[in-house]
């Protein structure tokens, strides 16, 4: 496949971005009392940062207030270095995890190099490829498992793919890969002289047992990740790549002549951040065990009621479950959000009509609203026949 695949040709793909911006549009439009099942994280944890932030300049500016100019900050490197156990030279801090998408494309990557991209799976790996003037095909991560099944992974190469990209865990499932299972991966990739990039922003979610390649091991892997859903901390813009040797040694060549963008303000509080990881960690994981028995119990009833089809049980904070009877996901989207004012993420967003998106990482009270909102409409949206119209002006487009 080629950049033309007919996953993007024939508008199969939505944006995300896109669609999330017009969901909140309307549901800042509609009535009140929408529950989002759309996020990809727990919320923001706005007073421990708040209080990290006053408590780390109370006195003036903390010593982790230096500078990051064409490097990346030494704290957030020690700090994250410690907490995977990845020696600090194979370290690079990045403005968030899409940056780190572009930089490695650019750093790694020539026009008319070809990547091939997991599907089902997030838009911006196709986009930066698009924007980077490279080509890019698909190998697929089939429902209900979506796992990675490494010799079709190798059947979807071509004499011109020079990288794999995977996300683990997988978004939009949550699917975990086993760490023996990408090694093997990353070996026969290596094999072929191709690179491994693999997307770890939910990698936390899967808790302690989940441990990442060795990149020393594997010289042909990147891994990336970010406190935007580690913590829930967009605000901060934080982002990274492991690698190591001249992989590593390419990316920093690269970043040092195109990325100047890095805050050192957001990534001095990061390193505050970082320092009382312990504390974010406990706010992630708190949230995470009231609300996962919630989601077990809520989505078994709507497997139970043949409303979807779902493996269970849950392993990160999203899942993906196939609709049952449902193709046009996008519509049923746009009807849920008018009339049960419940919003899920059309499977169109990740190039697979007729699933779903369902983040769990909420409030456990606000979780059970939102899947019992979601339950009556799915029974209804069936025993309509799918046939009820979103009002008019309340439209989300794709773009």
């Amino acid at each position: 496949m080629s950049r033309s695949d007919d996953t993007f040709a024939e508008g199969k793909q939505m944006s995300y971005a896109h669609w999330v911006r017009d969901a909140i549009t309307l549901m800042r439009s509609g009535k009140p009392g929408q529950v989002s099942l759309f996020e990809s994280s727990v919320p923001e944890p706005s007073t421990m940062l708040a209080e990290t932030t006053l408590r780390a300049f109370r006195s003036g500016a903390p010593l982790s207030f230096t500078s990051v100019f064409m490097r990346s900050h030494p704290d957030v490197v020690a700090h994250l270095a410690s907490r995977y156990g990845v020696r600090a030279g194979n370290i690079r801090c990045t403005t968030g995890a899409t940056t780190a998408v572009s930089l490695v494309y650019g750093a790694l990557l020539s026009a008319g190099d070809t990547v091939l991209i997991e599907h089902p799976g997030f838009d911006i790996f196709a986009n930066c490829a698009l924007d980077a003037g490279l080509e890019f095909g698909f190998f697929h991560r089939e429902a209900p498992h979506f796992e990675i099944i490494i010799n079709e992974v190798l059947k979807a190469l071509t004499p011109a793919t020079r990288m794999v990209v995977l996300s683990n865990l997988h978004n939009p499932s949550g699917v975990s890969v086993s760490t023996e299972v990408l090694s093997a991966l990353a070996k026969a990739l290596d094999d072929r002289n191709v690179l491994l990039l693999i997307d770890e922003v939910y990698q936390d979610y899967a808790g302690v047992d989940s441990v990442g390649l060795d990149v020393e091991r594997h010289p042909n892997v990147i891994r990336i990740g970010s406190l935007t859903k580690t913590f829930g901390l967009n605000a901060l813009r934080c982002g990274w790549m492991f690698a190591s040797g001249d992989v590593m040694q390419r990316l920093k060549a690269h970043c040092d002549r195109v990325d100047f963008g890095v805050s050192k303000l957001s990534h001095c509080v990061a390193a505050e951040v970082l320092a009382s990881s312990g504390d974010y960690d406990t706010w992630r994981d708190s949230i995470m065990e009231a609300s996962r028995p919630v989601a077990q119990e809520g989505l078994q009833d709507m497997v139970d009621r043949g409303l979807i089809a779902l493996e269970l049980p849950l392993t990160g904070c999203t899942c993906f479950p196939r609709v049952v009877g449902v193709q046009d996901t996008r519509d049923l989207s746009r009807w849920l959000i008018a009339r049960h004012g419940v919003v899920v993420v059309p499977g169109e967003c990740f190039g697979m009509a007729g699933h779903i998106r369902i983040g769990v990482a909420l409030d456990a009270d606000k979780l059970k609203n939102g899947l019992e909102r979601l339950a009556q409409g799915l029974q209804e949206y069936g025993e309509d026949g799918q046939a009820a119209a979103v009002p008019a002006g309340k439209t989300i487009n794709a773009e």
